[in-house]
């Protein structure tokens, strides 16, 4: 290569926290790894403001909207003129008014001399597929970027459908010290399943209370902020409602448990599904988004969406601790081969530097 990453300048318009979780935790992790890397980073935050910031389920106000998208921009072209970079690396969520910031965003990074790579932090499909409006400024933004990375196979196929642009696919990653070190002790019997993320009907929240009430015998902790769809919602003895968690105590509750549930409705590529993989637990997902990618046929066992008979059916499946030690000693494997901060960051090095030598 004819440019050393040291030499790049990178600005990265992306969410910081709060709240915490999917794209501000990725961001983090990115600016964590740039720093220690001596990577020239500057960034745009694109975090929501008003009440979703302090609860990422609450309702989103169209007047915090223009306000953020005002911000966005005037920070996006002060930045582009002092820092002059080689490389906008932009993520989108995909949202229904995000997208369309985010075209806008596309649009000024396009008159600056800088590569412009577009990054969608979604299942693109879920996120568009309803909208005509969505749909047209999918197509915008992919065609006006150099380079659209994509966190899942069912995106990456979608994109190219859609648009007629091709894209790679460049996975959430986890850092080495999340990642267990040693093969995991694995309980005879399954008495903690666990549950890590958004609390809502959307994450398959009231398939787990329904599964919990018949299986009495298990212990399920559902971690994360509850939605007010599901805070009146009656819940068996054995389902205990963690709420809002530390890493550190995410990382101790994936400890302790048996099974990872992950029963979502939609998803990108799921940072807390990847965790629960770096710990070594054994996992029940269903088919959307990244999990299939994540965990194939061997890290755990793919449900219907929806289906709490299904799961029923999963759990029974994995009783035998044999076949949970096995499927743990897989997802554990499969994160340090493929997941780590450093090999994803080298890889979107890589890329960086191929277009702006291209």
């Amino acid at each position: 290569m004819s440019m050393d990453y040291k030499d790049l300048k990178i600005l990265l318009v992306s969410p910081l926290p709060p709240p915490a979780g999917g794209i501000s935790s990725w961001t983090e992790q990115y600016i964590d790894w740039a720093k220690k890397n001596n990577l020239s980073v500057v960034i745009v935050n694109q975090a929501v403001i008003g009440k979703r910031a302090e609860n990422i389920t609450k309702k989103t106000r169209i007047s915090d909207e223009i306000k953020r998208t005002k911000f966005i921009i005037k920070e996006l072209r002060m930045k582009i003129n002092q820092f002059k970079p080689q490389i906008i690396h932009l993520n989108t969520s995909c949202g229904k008014l995000g997208i369309i910031r985010d075209f806008l965003c596309a649009q000024i990074a396009k008159k600056s001399d800088a590569k412009l790579i577009v990054h969608y932090h979604c299942n693109i499909k879920d996120q568009v597929d309803s909208s005509i409006v969505s749909r047209f400024f999918l197509r915008q933004l992919a065609n006006i970027a150099d380079l659209n990375l994509v966190l899942n196979n069912s995106s990456k196929q979608y994109l190219f459908q859609k648009t007629n642009r091709d894209s790679i696919l460049i996975p959430n990653f986890i850092h080495e010290t999340f990642v267990l070190d040693k093969s995991r002790n694995i309980r005879q019997e399954i008495k903690i399943v666990s549950f890590v993320g958004h609390v809502q009907r959307t994450k398959g929240v009231l398939e787990i209370i329904d599964v919990a009430k018949k299986l009495p015998d298990i212990i399920f902790k559902i971690a994360g902020p509850v939605a007010n769809e599901i805070v009146q919602i009656e819940k068996p003895k054995n389902t205990i409602f963690l709420g809002p968690i530390t890493k550190q105590k995410v990382k101790k509750l994936l400890m302790e448990s048996d099974v990872f549930l992950f029963p979502s409705h939609t998803e990108g590529f799921s940072n807390a599904l990847l965790e629960a993989m770096a710990m070594g637990l054994p996992i029940i997902t269903t088919p959307v988004g990244a999990n299939v990618d994540m965990i194939e046929s061997k890290g755990g066992v793919i449900v219907n969406v929806g289906d709490s008979n299904s799961i029923m059916e999963a759990i029974d499946n994995i009783k035998d601790s044999m076949i949970r030690a096995k499927m743990s000693e897989w997802n554990l494997n499969k994160v340090k081969n493929e997941y780590t901060t450093e090999k994803i960051m080298n890889k979107l090095i890589t890329l960086y530097l191929y277009e702006l030598n291209k």
